[in-house]
């Protein structure tokens, strides 16, 4: 079992990656929870954008007006019928951009786009 590969251009940090590539098992004697359950939590990955002082990367801190945050979780928690919500946060957790699907490679190509996207702002 594989972490989920990513394209991460420069200027990003991930903080946090259980993101893997795999399907949810539900587990034998329950309708709804997920014998694999630790990869489908609400904490996922989180990447977040980084910026330059004289020279040097850093993470900023989230009281400042350019803090952007990519989050990622399963919800609900460990639930087979769950679905994965990507979010874009600023440093007071107000979503500027999110989608939810049960589709791993879907939320692949949205974490790249937007990171894409946000590279250039």
């Amino acid at each position: 079992m594989e972490l989920m590969q990513l394209r991460l251009p420069a200027g990003f940090a991930v903080t946090y990656h259980k993101f893997y590539d795999i399907d949810p098992i539900l587990e034998s004697d329950s309708d709804w929870f997920i014998e694999n359950w630790g990869y489908f939590t609400e904490d996922l990955l989180q990447v977040v954008k980084l910026n330059v002082k004289k020279g040097t990367w850093y993470i900023p801190g989230r009281e400042t007006n350019n803090y952007v945050l990519f989050d990622l979780g399963w919800y609900p928690d460990s639930d087979i019928n769950g679905h994965y919500t990507l979010e874009i946060v600023d440093g007071q957790w107000n979503v500027i951009k999110n989608i939810s699907t049960k589709d791993r490679y879907i939320i692949k190509q949205k974490i790249e786009e937007w990171l894409d996207e946000y590279q250039r702002v």
